[in-house]
């Protein structure tokens, strides 16, 4: 009998899980204009208050333990990329001199029918953490509500 091999529905590089600024209603959403929501989503990660924006770190001691970190799932287009790694200080050139970088990762897209793991790219921030405050909740945007309440 032969196995049936069900293709990802998305490439990993067309995917981009974002958990800060970028998403919806909050400050730096317009530089997601050309991009599709796939929804809500999910991914181990340990959340860092930065001041305007989060930090996301995936390894090290800051990181430890690793929570779930709430975001939106968007496909991007090749053209993006550009812009949006200008946009997280990404330095090709330059690991030191990049403030986050671009990552594959696991996430879970909170599909409508089930949740589906995904391979998709995140920024991580690259720089030291030290002094700034955890994101107990993983989920920004109740972080900031939190902060103005």
């Amino acid at each position: 009998m032969k196995m049936i091999s069900r293709k990802p529905p998305f490439a990993e590089n067309e995917l981009l899980f974002v958990y800060g600024t970028l998403l919806s209603g909050l400050s730096n959403h317009h530089h997601m204009q050309g991009a599709t929501c796939l929804g809500p989503a999910t991914m181990q990660g340990a959340l860092f208050d930065l001041g305007d924006y989060p930090a996301m770190k995936l390894l090290g001691d800051r990181a430890a333990p690793l929570g779930t970190v709430l975001g939106e799932l968007y496909k991007i287009e090749a053209s993006q990329w550009q812009r949006l790694d200008d946009l997280e200080e990404v330095d090709p050139e330059s690991m030191a001199n990049s403030m986050y970088l671009r990552v594959t990762a696991d996430v879970t897209w909170l599909a409508t029918e089930s949740p589906q793991a995904v391979r998709a790219q995140v920024y991580v921030y690259n720089w030291s953490l030290e002094g700034r405050p955890p994101i107990k909740n993983g989920d920004f945007r109740r972080h900031i509500s939190l902060k103005k309440a």
